[in-house]
C-alpha cells in the first residue's frame, strides 16, 4: 500500500476532515468564495471544501500528490477544484477570499509568507499546526526498539505564527483541537509496510519489523489501528472589519 493510499484509508476511517474541522470550515466558507488550500497534498481537504464554495485553488509543490488529486477529481466528477503546482508563497493566482493551510509544515514562518497571505486574502482563513503538546503515538517506542536515532523536535510553531499574523494586522483567535488520526491496517504485512514507510527503513529491518509490528496495533471495533492522537492549534484569522457585525 502506497503512502497516498494509506493516508486516504486513514482519512476515510476517521471521517477526516469532517472530524474535527468540518464545523470550522462550514462556518468560514461561503458559496461564492474562492478558497486557497495551501499545501493541499493529495487534496482530501480540497475535495471536502468543494461543495461549500465557488472554487478551490489546490496549491502544492508535490506533483505526485497533485496527480493523485487530479485522478480523484476526474473519478468523482468534481469540477470546481483547480490543482496548482507551486511552492508557497510563489502562488500565481492574484487573490482569493479564504486561505486554508492544514498541516502545512512551518507555514507562516517568514515575512514573505505572511505578506503574501495579507496581499492575496480578501477575507480570512484558518491554519492548523501543532499545539503545545506533541502527538501521542507509538513512534518513540518503535525508534527505541529498532535502535534508531531520537527525533529532534523544534519549538511549537502555532504561537509564533499567531504573532506573525497579528503583527501583519490580521485578527486572530486560537482553539485547541484534539483528535485521533491513527493508521488502520488490515494485515500484518500492511502493518509492516506502514512502519517501514514511517521510519524510512531498508530491508535490513524486515525481520525485526515482522517481530514487533503487531505489538503497537490496537483493535478498535474489529479494525487493527496504529493509534495516533494529535494535539493541534486551529488559528482563525481575518482581515480587520470583514467578519465584524
Amino acid at each position: 500500500m502506497s503512502s497516498i493510499d494509506a493516508y486516504k484509508k486513514a482519512a476515510a476511517y476517521w471521517n477526516y476532515p469532517e472530524v474535527p474541522y468540518g464545523p470550522a470550515l462550514r462556518e468560514l466558507i461561503g458559496p461564492d468564495d474562492v478558497v486557497a488550500d495551501i499545501g493541499c497534498g493529495i487534496g482530501v481537504v480540497s475535495q471536502f471544501m468543494a461543495p461549500l464554495c465557488k472554487q478551490v485553488l489546490a496549491i502544492d509543490k508535490n506533483e505526485e500528490a497533485l496527480e493523485a488529486l487530479r485522478k480523484d477529481l476526474q473519478e468523482k466528477s468534481i469540477d470546481n477544484v483547480k490543482p496548482i503546482h507551486a511552492r508557497w508563497p510563489d502562488a500565481p493566482q492574484e487573490e482569493w477570499d479564504i486561505a486554508v493551510a492544514i498541516y502545512h509544515y512551518h507555514f507562516g514562518y517568514t515575512a514573505l509568507e505572511i505578506d503574501t497571505l495579507l496581499r492575496k486574502t480578501r477575507k480570512g482563513g484558518l491554519i492548523v499546526s501543532q499545539g503545545l503538546k506533541e502527538r501521542e503515538s507509538f513512534h518513540e517506542e518503535v525508534r527505541q526498539e529498532l535502535g534508531l536515532e531520537e527525533r529532534v523536535t523544534g519549538c511549537v510553531g502555532s504561537c509564533y505564527v499567531r504573532g506573525r499574523l497579528e503583527q501583519a494586522g490580521f485578527q486572530v483567535t486560537c482553539e485547541e483541537m484534539v483528535h485521533d488520526f491513527g493508521q488502520p491496517v488490515d494485515s500484518k504485512a500492511e502493518a509492516i509496510a506502514f512502519l517501514r514507510h514511517q521510519f524510512r527503513l531498508d530491508e535490513g529491518y524486515e525481520d525485526k519489523l515482522s517481530e514487533i509490528a503487531l505489538d503497537y496495533v490496537e483493535n478498535i471495533d474489529g479494525q487493527m489501528v496504529f493509534p495516533i492522537k494529535r494535539f493541534n492549534c486551529l488559528l482563525r484569522f481575518s482581515v480587520p472589519g470583514v467578519f465584524e457585525s
